[in-house]
Order: C-alpha cells, then sequence, then structure tokens
C-alpha cells in the first residue's frame, strides 16, 4: 500500500557558521502542520544529525515501504550556493568540501528519486536557496526533474542571491509556509495555494522573494480537508493580547527591515579590513614559494599588482560572472562595447554588408571598473625561468569586491618563449576558477583551499619534461 512520508531536517548548531537555535523549533512547528494534515503515515524528525547519518536515514527509508505516494523533504538551516550547486550546510560544514560536509541540490534529489513517489515536494528555508533552473556548465535541473520526477514541487526560502531570515522562536519563511498552508479553512489545501499565498506574504519583503519550481497538473494536495487543520490553526495563528501564549508572533515589515539591515551589516568590513583580506591571499599565496624550494632552483620569482582590471584577460567571464551574482552595490562596473567595423569599399558597401550584418561585423570591448578604492585588486606571480628550454609560467588573482563579500578568480598558464629573452603571452581563452568569501574569512585557509596553487601547477609543468624524454 502506497505510503506518504515526510523528512525533517534542522540544524542549529555549526563549528564555523552562526547558531540558528529557531531551526530546532522550525522543524517542531512543521511536524505539528504534518500531524494535522493527517496525511503523513510517518514523519521523520533529523535535528543536528551529521549528514551521513540523514543521507542514511533516506536511503533505508526508501527501501522501507512497498510504494510512496508522497515524500515530503524540509531543511532549515545554513544554506550555500556556488558555481556547481546548492547545498544545505550541516554542523561541520565546510566551503572547501561542501559535498562531504553539505548535502547538496542534486545529491538530494537524487536520493529522493529513490522512493519512486508520485510527489516529490522540497521546502528549503535557507539562505541563497532559490537556485535557478539552468546554470552554464551544470546539468539543467529541469532535465533532472523531467527525466527523475513524475511530479515535483519546490519551495525556496529566497533567491540564489538572497539571505532567509532567521527568528528568535521560528524562521520568517517556515512561520509564513505555515500560515499559507492554514489560509483555506474549507475543502482540500493544494500546493498551488500555498504558493499563492506565500507570493501575497512576501509581496513587501523586497529583501526575501521565495523562489518556485513546480512540474505537475496544479492538483498535487497538500491536505484533502482543510477542516483537519482547525486545531492546529487555532493554536498557531494565536490572536495577538489574548490569554494564550502567542507561537508565531507578528513580524512587522519595519521589523523585517531592520532584521535584514542588521545581517548585512554584520558581514560588511571597513575598508582597511577588506584591503587586510585581499593583501594577505596574496601573501599567503606566494609564501608557498617556501614549501617547494626546488622550483626557487629553475626559477625567479617576481610579483605583479594592480589596482585596476585593465589588464584581465577574457573579462568576459568575468563579466557574465558579475551579472550572475547580481548585488546591491557598484564596488565593480562593468560594460560591453560593440562598435560596427567600417567597411573601406565606400557606403554601398556597408549598405550592402549591413543587409547580411552579423555579430562578426562588430568589434567588441570587455570593459571592467573597480569604483572601491581598494588596491591590488589584480595580481599576478610569474615563474621567469633560469633555464631557456622553460617557458614562463603566469598565475594571476583578480579580487572582484563586493559590499558583503569578495569574489576571488584564479588561473595559471604558460607563456611560450618568444626569443631569447621575450615570452608570448598566454594565447588561448583563460579559465577562470572561482569563489565567494566573507570578507572575515582566514586569509591563509582560503589561500590554500581556494586559489590555484601556482607551485603545484608549476611543479606539474616541470615533471612533464621527464613524460616528455621517455
Amino acid at each position: 500500500m502506497s505510503q506518504n512520508i515526510a523528512i525533517l531536517i534542522g540544524n542549529t548548531k555549526y563549528d564555523e557558521l552562526s547558531t540558528l537555535n529557531c531551526c530546532a523549533n522550525d522543524v517542531h512547528q512543521m511536524r505539528e502542520l504534518l500531524l494535522a494534515a493527517k496525511k503523513f503515515s510517518r514523519i521523520v524528525e533529523c535535528v543536528d544529525k551529521p549528514v551521513d547519518l540523514v543521507k542514511d536515514e533516506l536511503r533505508e527509508l526508501a527501501e522501507s515501504g512497498d510504494g510512496f505516494e508522497e515524500v515530503f523533504l524540509y531543511f532549515s538551516g545554513h544554506g550555500l550556493s556556488n558555481s556547481d550547486d546548492f547545498f544545505m550546510c550541516f554542523s561541520n560544514f565546510k566551503e572547501s568540501s561542501p559535498n562531504t560536509t553539505g548535502l547538496s541540490r542534486n545529491d538530494a534529489f537524487e536520493l529522493i528519486r529513490q522512493f519512486k513517489a508520485e510527489l516529490s515536494v522540497v521546502v528549503i528555508d535557507a539562505c541563497e536557496a532559490g537556485r535557478n533552473l539552468i546554470k552554464n556548465h551544470v546539468k539543467p535541473l529541469s532535465y533532472t526533474l523531467k527525466t527523475k520526477f513524475s511530479n515535483f514541487v519546490q519551495f525556496s526560502s529566497c533567491t540564489e542571491s538572497q539571505f532567509s531570515l532567521a527568528g528568535d522562536r521560528i524562521s520568517l519563511f517556515t512561520d509564513e509556509f505555515i500560515k499559507a498552508c492554514l489560509n483555506k479553512e474549507n475543502g482540500p489545501v493544494y500546493y498551488s495555494d500555498v504558493e499563492s499565498a506565500l507570493r501575497d506574504a512576501f509581496l513587501s519583503h523586497y529583501s526575501q522573494t521565495p523562489h518556485f519550481i513546480r512540474q505537475g497538473t496544479s492538483q498535487e494536495k497538500f491536505c484533502a480537508d482543510a477542516t483537519h487543520l482547525k486545531n492546529f490553526r487555532e493554536t498557531f495563528l494565536v490572536v495577538p493580547g489574548s490569554d494564550n501564549q502567542i507561537v508565531s508572533p507578528p513580524v512587522t515589515e519595519f521589523a523585517c527591515a531592520k532584521a535584514a539591515i542588521e545581517e548585512i551589516e554584520s558581514l560588511i568590513p571597513s575598508m582597511a579590513k577588506a584591503q587586510e583580506f585581499i593583501n594577505g591571499v596574496f601573501e599567503n599565496t606566494v609564501s608557498a614559494s617556501g614549501k617547494t624550494p626546488e622550483i626557487n632552483d629553475l626559477f625567479d620569482i617576481r610579483t605583479v599588482k594592480y589596482d585596476d582590471f585593465e589588464l584581465v584577460q577574457n573579462k568576459r567571464s568575468v563579466i557574465d560572472l558579475l551579472r550572475r551574482r547580481g548585488g546591491s552595490d557598484s564596488f565593480v562596473e562593468s560594460d560591453v562595447e560593440k562598435t560596427k567595423r567600417r567597411h573601406p569599399f565606400g557606403m554601398t558597401a556597408a549598405l550592402a554588408a549591413a543587409a547580411f550584418a552579423s555579430e562578426d561585423d562588430y568589434d567588441t570591448t570587455y570593459n571592467i571598473w573597480n569604483h572601491s578604492k581598494l588596491q591590488s585588486v589584480h595580481v599576478g606571480i610569474y615563474f621567469e625561468p633560469k633555464s631557456m628550454a622553460l617557458n614562463r609560467v603566469f598565475s594571476e588573482i583578480v579580487f572582484l569586491p563586493r559590499l558583503t563579500e569578495c569574489l576571488i578568480l584564479t588561473c595559471n598558464s604558460y607563456e611560450k618563449r618568444s626569443s631569447w629573452d621575450s615570452f608570448n603571452e598566454f594565447d588561448g581563452t583563460k579559465k577562470w576558477k572561482w569563489s565567494h568569501h566573507s570578507w572575515f574569512d582566514d586569509p591563509a585557509e582560503v589561500a590554500q583551499e581556494y586559489v590555484s596553487d601556482p607551485y603545484s601547477f608549476t611543479k606539474k609543468y616541470v615533471f612533464s619534461f621527464i613524460e616528455s624524454n621517455t
């Protein structure tokens, strides 16, 4: 017999992130809501459990029944979205190893798929939770949904570039999600009804916009009969001023705005602190040369620093990253200029060419400006060869300052010898590795974990001579 099962995950304690005490109550209140719906035969709670145990429990649950009509997955805690995926953060989460210390969106979907349920519902209350359907180099979410799920509904508390507001007792989104489920007093409650109520609830919350994904018929039901929710509704939606305890205190727009401002303010460094972070990452990267003294026998190390982005190669990919990340500041701005090429054969030829104009008929210029006044936003390490048999190696780091974070792009490349005393710049399209960091992260750890190691790259280049002689 088919059953409905719910897995509620909450994480309050973190080794390297702020504590979120409200997440335990988020899970409790969601459990009470689901019990009231009289729909789920089994509700599993996972509060502050290690991610490996949660994954194992999901696998065991998927094999525990003969069939599932609905699987409902809820998460409340910290969230992180990088260039590869969105991650639900668990207690020991590290941005340097998100796949083993967190639960990625793709892994979560794969685990849910094992239930082979008629309906899969995912509710995520976490920062940066609203992942778009299509990412440049990542397998499209739309493909995953169409090929692996019959019917799918996802509610995310905010977009990919936003924070999700916590609370003293209950998170804002979880509070509004429960209220949305309680909005109807008669008849069936459809998940599409819940989505509509949530959209209305957040119309004035400009700093937090829920994100929705739905694949189905819009007939998917959260609760067959809204009257089942009557007792829980009376408990949860206590009228302010009554003698009863208020489980869900009203949140004014000013209170939400103030909380959002305070959250953002806590992430903003002084200009001196931001410069210290940039300098620290570069200095720690350069100091790694002491770990590979053999490199110093073959190369002289020379560093360069620029206060602008004029010499950055493959600016197009940098501009694409800036546009994807969005933001409220203009510390770094960019634009793309297209200039039509002049035709040397007069106006007649120009008009004829205009009729068949294509992108190739324009010269494109990519511009990036540093308005932040921070220095050394583009830095590099040149490995100048002491032997004529060697090419030059260039490792560069680009810092894109933002109000609350710093985007870091790194790239290593070879520069072939063009003469006895000169080298050509890398003639290919540079592929940047990027990551984003709080200004308060440890520069030494960022340099070690995220910056493309120039010394390992150079060592690999040196070792390639062994292979070429075998």
